[in-house]
């Protein structure tokens, strides 16, 4: 029967990956715990929660991952879960690829770095800067004893400070700089250059200027160290985020062929007619990849010239057109967004009500729009302004342009908003009888020919994003990689934002903060359910009164 499932697409973020992992996590939080989702003395539940099994699938192009599928909810609907896996594609070159991001890391203009992510960015510019000098430094006392070199004393200067005195001093000296330039967001050029000079200075009093082969060995063994800890760290995770957002001929292949995965699970679940909604789960990297999909997909599949809407999609459309302008305000409140949401819901349903249609050249296909919803966990585009752009200015064209999609959409251009007409407003024999339309708007919706544009994919798709807000100063308290991506700056005012608060235990200890990142789907309550996962499980809404 047509439309009796749901697909819950889940995108998994950084890192090496198992196949399956962080689906059958979310799968468990979502329907296995979630009591509300089938009705009490149902069969299906089972001593460890709902029921599920694991069905072999093809539509994922591996034989490691296989969708998990559910009985009938309450509501009568089944739901399938899929995970859209990439790491094997990101997995080459991780080092190289590494070195080159956190290159143009240290290389951003520090004017471009957003307020909360200064001590972070600060933190990880510092630590590859003194890496750098310490092993130029090294080659540098390798050359000297080799060569019996003589510009410097090799059995160290006149130090009046120990290496203790020496690195608090420095210490202090790059944090009153971070809390600065911080603070003052027009001095925050002294972040680079001036910042630099103060680690140049430290390596070298370090390494020339204090006596004692133990100080020079302990300098290095500790930087050795630091590198080998860095690298573990690093290179698992950063390595995808390099991989996927480099721009370097390698990378490229690479990121089309992330995406073209993507693209062919999500259209064969746009073919499958059993499927009626399709929502996208993503975590962290996952977040970026999902909205360039999201994109592509939509000029491909949306209601644009490639599938010219019904009228009933261009009536909700317009709708949605109306809505926007009537809500012109640069900030919009949670009750707004909600209504937005609502009316992004209607165009969904117009065209799932509409069902397929034919394209421009006259063919009638199985697919039509199905995704409603972008989950966001933890998402990286809230630094997108240099992450992925070059400032505020270069953010805001590429905006503009539609290269990078927002909600509510960017109007076509200043007559049109989503829906719009290629078509003349002439008062010729072919419009006899036709109502004189008070605006465009109303031309576009009456208008022989209307699409919407291809930069419009959330007129139909709600985004909601969670994110735990970190300290402001010890930023691994929290998650530092993901943040708010709404509002007029980033992505739009209508991203339904949730700022979590996530506390869990370990070892013995309440309340913990440590790098939270990978627990937006965790239940950390003692009792009961936290409230995070009751707002995942509402944003999803797997039950149709839940959403």
């Amino acid at each position: 029967m047509a439309g009796e499932k749901q697909a819950i697409v889940v995108v998994h973020g950084m890192g090496e990956q198992r196949p399956m992992g962080m689906m059958r996590r979310i799968v468990e939080t979502l329907w296995t715990t979630d009591k509300s989702m089938l009705n009490s003395g149902d069969r299906n539940i089972g001593p460890d929660g709902n029921k599920s099994w694991i069905v072999p699938d093809c539509k994922t192009g591996s034989h490691d991952l296989q969708r998990i599928t559910t009985p009938p909810a309450k509501d009568g609907k089944r739901t399938d879960f899929f995970e859209f896996y990439y790491a094997d594609v990101l997995d080459d070159a991780k080092l190289r690829n590494l070195w080159r991001w956190l290159l143009r890391i240290v290389m951003v203009r520090p004017q471009y770095v957003t307020d909360r992510m200064v001590w972070p960015w600060a933190a990880l510019c510092f630590l590859i800067v003194l890496i750098g000098l310490v092993a130029f430094g090294v080659v540098l006392l390798g050359l000297g004893t080799i060569f019996e070199l003589d510009w410097w004393n090799l059995d160290g200067g006149t130090a009046q400070l120990d290496i203790w005195e020496v690195t608090f001093l420095g210490v202090l000296n790059l944090g009153l700089m971070v809390g600065l330039g911080r603070l003052v967001p027009a001095l925050r050029w002294i972040l680079r250059w001036p910042a630099y000079f103060v680690i140049t200075l430290l390596v070298y009093y370090t390494l020339f200027g204090i006596s004692g082969v133990e100080v020079r060995s302990g300098v290095v063994g500790g930087t050795v160290l630091i590198t080998i800890l860095t690298g573990m760290f690093f290179l698992p995770y950063l390595g995808d985020v390099a991989g996927y957002l480099g721009a370097h001929p390698d990378t490229v292949k690479r990121r089309h062929d992330v995406r073209e995965r993507g693209l062919m699970l999500l259209r064969d679940l746009h073919n499958d007619p059993t499927y009626d909604r399709i929502v996208i789960v993503a975590h962290s990297l996952g977040s970026v990849v999902a909205y360039d999909i999201l994109h592509l997909l939509w000029e491909e599949l949306g209601p644009t010239n490639e599938n010219p809407p019904s009228a009933r999609v261009r009536q909700a459309l317009f709708e949605h057109d109306l809505f926007v302008e009537n809500h012109k305000s640069r900030y919009w409140n949670d009750l707004t967004v909600e209504a937005y949401q609502a009316v992004q819901a209607n165009v969904a349903k117009a065209i799932r009500l509409s069902g397929p249609v034919t394209n421009k050249l006259g063919q009638k296909t199985k697919a039509y729009w199905k995704i409603t919803d972008l989950v966001t966990l933890g998402s990286p585009l809230s630094h997108a302004q240099f992450l992925i752009a070059r400032g505020v200015q270069n953010f805001e064209k590429l905006k503009e342009e539609r290269l990078f999609p927002v909600v509510p959409p960017r109007p076509y251009n200043e007559d049109f908003g989503v829906l719009y007409t290629p078509d003349k407003l002439e008062f010729s024999p072919n419009y006899a009888g036709m109502p004189i339309p008070e605006t465009t708007a109303d031309w576009a919706l009456k208008a022989p020919r209307a699409y919407a544009h291809h930069g419009a994919v959330f007129s139909a798709v709600r985004w909601t994003n969670m994110y735990d807000e970190p300290h402001p100063l010890f930023f691994w308290q929290g998650d530092v990689l993901g943040g708010p991506v709404g509002g007029f700056d980033l992505f739009g005012r209508g991203v339904l934002e949730h700022k979590v608060h996530i506390l869990y235990s370990k070892f013995g200890l309440d309340d913990l903060r440590l790098i939270t990142h990978i627990r937006y789907w965790t239940n950390t309550a003692q009792s009961g359910i936290s409230d995070h996962i009751v707002k995942f499980r509402k944003a999803v809404g797997l039950l149709k009164s839940s959403k």
